[in-house]
């Protein structure tokens, strides 16, 4: 099953028309060219939010947005903006593929954002390193172990159906559109 938001491969986040057409609409308001800036934070509990408001073009801005720094260009860069009850909104466009593997109780999924900046293996009494919203899902759907890199996660489950999969792929989902820095809820060396 595969499951996502909007298919893209793209180096920088997509600009609705409506979005392009509100940074005119300041910059002529301003009368100086204005581009996006745009920030991810974390707050207390880790989750991210995305601020988005206007800046002064500069001369290295090539594009529409300016980030506030590499780290959210890297986090941000497969989501779009659009606009909503003239608001700008950042939607992730979260993609999920689950694939078979020879083993049959060995579930592999990829993603188009990472699960680890490494190699990790967790088996079920090790889950309490996780954030909250992962070890609840991964406990609730008994997931025996867990390994992950890069932006590959492959489960061990007994019996996988496919309402299971829909509620890990849901949890999943929900994981990476808070952008959590890290699956886990200390710093982590990964093996």
């Amino acid at each position: 099953m595969t499951l996502f938001f909007q298919k893209k491969n793209q180096s920088f986040p997509k600009l609705h028309s409506e979005v392009i057409e509100r940074i005119k609409n300041e910059s002529l308001r301003l009368n100086k060219e204005q581009v996006l800036f745009v920030r991810l934070i974390q707050n207390q509990s880790g989750v991210g939010e995305v601020q988005v408001s206007f800046a002064d073009r500069i001369p290295g801005d090539t594009d529409w947005i300016r980030f506030a720094n590499e780290d959210s260009k890297k986090r941000l860069h497969h989501g779009e903006f659009s606009m909503e009850n003239e608001k700008i909104y950042y939607h992730p466009n979260v993609e999920l593929k689950w694939k078979h593997t020879p083993k049959e109780t060995i579930h592999r999924i990829e993603s188009n954002y990472q699960f680890s900046n490494g190699k990790v293996y967790l088996d079920q009494k090790d889950y309490d390193q996780l954030v909250p919203i992962l070890k609840n899902c991964f406990l609730s759907e008994q997931v025996d172990s867990l390994y992950m890199d890069g932006n590959i996660c492959q489960l061990e489950i007994e019996s996988l159906d496919d309402s299971k999969e829909e509620r890990i792929s849901e949890v999943l989902l929900i994981f990476f559109s808070f952008f959590y820095p890290s699956p886990f809820l200390a710093p982590h060396r990964p093996q």
